[in-house]
């Protein structure tokens, strides 16, 4: 305490104590004239500060009070200094009172000087600013926070006067991560922005922003920009506007956000979306929702157009009661339960429905559940589609796939698979299998009196007659044209021909009745091979080969007959022994191709090559196909030898325009055989077409085979002929030819029979023959091919007769394919003749 008394704080002006007692801030007044100022006056804002009365602390030692309520060492010090050295000074420190608790304060000491400037008081203003300061850090703290969140998230951020150039004056860090420019270079050069947005976007931001400016509106948009290394990206610039208290514009901030990646899958989905709605606009999709209680609260106009209601209808009915057959109901409610409860909440699924009328549908669905913000199941959003139409369609394509589209039978592929399953279960059974192979006598006579029409309808008839002599577990097909097959299964191995054979007689007996097509009435037979398994054919297609042999067995043997396939039995073995050669032939590609030239007579110009088969047997040598032609065709190896020949002709042709040359048409025999089958066109065709070889090539049918069964072949030769296949007829006069028949064959090309050239040109009757065959293809506009020529005598008769081309031991044996090169080098033209 100081020497001398204090002056009461009554002694001080009345008026000046009354101001400074309901002052808000504590002040305290202090003796500068002592050592150690003692306090003189305090207000009663400093009593409550300090929590200490006026008696308390006037009289007390400033430095002790300055001790007692100052923690902070250094603070103390820095006052102590200025006290010391007479000076104003200002601080913030936390101030403890005596009660133990603290306030932040700030202080504010100033000295009060005489004239003479001696310091003779000292006044501190003392305020707590704890509320104050607090919010400062408070604030200081969520700028921080904000700041380190804005400058670590995936998108810039950046802050802009509100100005007509909308000036940036902050962009955070990662403009540099995605444009290549530190943050600094744009708020330095405020151009930079709009340089680095693509040119054909910058008229639209700046308008964009003209325009937000103007109404004080924010903006949202985006847009394109080229980054420092030259990238493209897409930007979304979403702005904020920040308004003062008289909510005028004050600044605006946003964020960029580069939305490339997601460009790209809106840009895939909104294919998706368009393909998606073009397929439902196509479709007419329905759309319904169903509350927790499925209940219609949603049907759009397609939904209720397909059920037959008028829109509006079916909404608040529950749906199984009012859309879901009645035997369905039950099973499809405990479903929409189950889905309502899963995890997932999309799930694809299809369901009948009734409409108003009473007809069923099948509608697919995709169904999405809907929650709330909580996550509870509300409703369920379905979208569907009528598939009734596509699943009948599916189910005729299906049906059609395995049956006669005519009769409505059973097809061969059909038949082919309950043949494979018969044989299967006669093999574990021990029983055995039958298959008749039925062809109608006289059938071509009908469609050619009465036509098409009513040669459909005689085929419609004969299925119902064999349909009602067959038993239930018998199999009857349609092979084609008018032909059928039945399957017999079950059977008694010692029995098995027995029973095969009645029933084939029982067939016969079922054509017996006459026929009444169009309002005429005739009678028409049938030819009937019988095979059986496992006595004729140890697999299907041997059965069925050995059934169809024996059906033409029966034809041979006068029609309208029954026939059982039965093999040479003098050389069982040695048929055996062919077969299983052959087939291994095949296999291990002991086939070759020899090359016979086709020729102009005139100068021995190449102008076609022959493409004959020869098979390198191990054992024999070099086997000529007359060898095993023959046996191939009665087998039914005569289908793979034949694909076979084609594949390898194709390939040498390829093969020889790879070395340079220039290969002319190539010509490959068809047996009658292969000429009947149904996919003998398609085979073919399959083989040459993928690269482009049709018209490479020129396919040689027997004179028999062309004119028999002009139903059959002629569409076969048609497909082939516009794909570009040239038909030549071979062997032409050695057979029966009807010449109004042969004027309606897509044929080009006559091949003269050899036979008839022995005599040429000493036989008049051959010479005349020749150049009447000669004359004849040149009116029919085509090309006449002499076989057989082995003299000169011939071939000057040929050139005489003015025959186009020839072919024979004279003019060129069949050689390999190296032997026939020298005969290509000479070709100048690689045009197929």
């Amino acid at each position: 305490m100081a020497d001398h008394a204090p002056p009461p704080q009554d002694d001080r002006a009345p008026a000046l104590v009354r101001a400074l007692d309901v002052a808000t801030s504590g002040v305290l007044v202090c003796d500068a004239r002592t050592p150690s100022p003692a306090i003189t006056y305090v207000n009663g804002a400093f009593e409550r500060l300090f929590g200490r009365t006026a008696q308390e602390l006037v009289g007390y030692d400033v430095a002790q009070l300055v001790g007692e309520a100052i923690e902070d060492t250094g603070a103390r010090h820095a006052l102590a200094a200025a006290l010391h050295h007479q000076t104003a000074h200002e601080a913030t420190f936390v101030l403890h009172r005596r009660d133990g608790t603290s306030f932040r304060a700030e202080m504010r000491i100033t000295p009060v000087r005489d004239g003479d400037g001696a310091a003779t008081d000292w006044i501190a203003v003392v305020d707590d600013v704890t509320d104050r300061l607090d919010a400062l850090d408070q604030l200081a703290l969520a700028e921080a926070r904000y700041r380190t969140l804005v400058e670590h998230v995936p998108a810039v951020a950046y802050i802009a006067d509100w100005d007509a150039h909308a000036t940036l004056t902050y962009i955070s860090p990662q403009i540099e991560r995605l444009l290549g420019w530190p943050p600094q270079a744009f708020i330095d050069d405020q151009d930079l922005w709009y340089r680095c947005i693509h040119p054909a976007d910058v008229q639209r931001v700046k308008q964009a922003e003209r325009d937000s400016y103007a109404a004080g509106t924010r903006v949202d948009i985006e847009f394109r920009m080229i980054a420092r290394d030259g990238r493209e990206l897409w930007v979304r610039d979403k702005e904020t506007v920040v308004r003062g208290a008289d909510g005028a514009p004050r600044f605006s901030q946003g964020v960029l956000v580069d939305v490339t990646p997601t460009r790209a899958t809106e840009s895939e989905l909104a294919d998706e979306r368009h393909r998606a709605q073009r397929y439902l606009d196509i479709a007419g999709a329905i759309i319904v929702i169903l509350d927790a209680d499925a209940r219609i609260t949603l049907l759009n106009r397609a939904g209720a157009e397909l059920l037959g209601y008028d829109e509006g209808e079916l909404i608040g009915r529950d749906w199984y009661d009012a859309v879901v057959p009645q035997r369905l109901q039950e099973q499809g409610r405990a479903a929409y339960a189950e889905e309502l409860q899963a995890e997932a909440d999309d799930a694809v699924h299809e369901s009948v429905v009734v409409t108003k009328s009473g007809e069923e549908r099948t509608i697919a669905w995709r169904d999405t559940v809907v929650r709330d913000a909580d996550g509870s199941v509300n409703a369920m959003m379905s979208s569907g589609v009528d598939l009734t139409e596509r699943r009948a369609a599916e189910e005729q394509i299906a049906y059609l796939a395995y049956h006669d589209s005519l009769t409505g039978l059973p097809n061969r592929a059909l038949l082919q698979e309950h043949l494979d399953l018969a044989l299967a279960r006669a093999r574990r059974s021990g029983h055995a299998v039958g298959l008749l192979y039925l062809d109608l006598d006289g059938f071509k006579l009908v469609n050619d009196s009465l036509g098409h029409p009513a040669g459909d309808e005689l085929l419609c008839h004969v299925t119902m007659r064999l349909s009602e002599r067959r038993r239930g577990s018998d199999l009857l097909a349609r092979q084609g044209g008018d032909e059928f097959l039945l399957l017999l299964t079950g059977l008694e191995r010692q029995e098995a021909e027995q029973h095969a054979r009645g029933v084939a007689d029982d067939l016969l007996a079922a054509m017996a009745e006459p026929f009444s097509i169009s309002g005429a009435e005739f009678h028409i037979g049938a030819s009937i091979g019988v095979s059986l398994y496992p006595r004729d054919a140890a697999d299907a297609d041997e059965l069925l080969r050995h059934a169809d042999a024996a059906m033409y067995a029966a034809k041979a043997a006068g029609r309208n007959t029954v026939t059982v396939y039965n093999g040479d039995p003098h050389e069982p073995l040695e048929r055996l022994s062919m077969t299983s050669r052959l087939r291994k032939a095949l296999d291990r590609g002991e086939l070759i191709l020899h090359w016979q030239p086709i020729v102009d007579p005139r100068d021995g110009a190449l102008r076609k090559l022959e493409a004959l088969v020869r098979w390198q047997d191990p054992f024999r040598g070099l086997v000529m196909p007359d060898d095993f032609i023959a046996f191939a065709e009665e087998t039914g190896f005569v289908d793979r030898v034949g694909d076979w020949v084609v594949g390898a002709a194709r390939d040498q042709i390829l093969a020889w325009e790879r070395d340079g040359f220039r290969p002319p048409r190539v010509t490959v025999n068809v047996s009658p055989r292969q000429l009947r089958r149904p996919d003998f066109g398609a085979r073919l065709l399959g083989l040459v077409t993928p690269d482009e070889m049709a018209d490479r090539f020129t396919v040689e049918i027997t004179e028999s085979a062309a004119m028999a069964d002009p139903l059959r072949t002629d569409p076969v030769l048609a497909d082939l002929v516009a794909a570009g296949v040239e038909i030549a007829v071979d062997d032409f006069g050695a057979g029966y030819s009807s010449l109004s028949r042969l004027r309606t064959l897509p044929v080009q090309v006559l091949k003269i029979d050899k036979t008839f050239l022995q005599g040429v040109p000493h036989d008049v009757q051959a010479t005349a023959i020749v150049t009447a065959i000669i004359e004849l293809a040149r009116a029919l506009g085509m090309e006449a091919v002499a076989e057989g020529v082995e003299n000169e005598d011939q071939r000057a008769f040929l050139v005489d007769r003015g025959c186009p081309l020839a072919q024979g031991y004279l003019l060129g044996r069949p050689a390999p394919a190296d032997e026939i090169e020298p005969l290509l080098e000479r070709v100048g033209s690689g045009s197929p003749s």
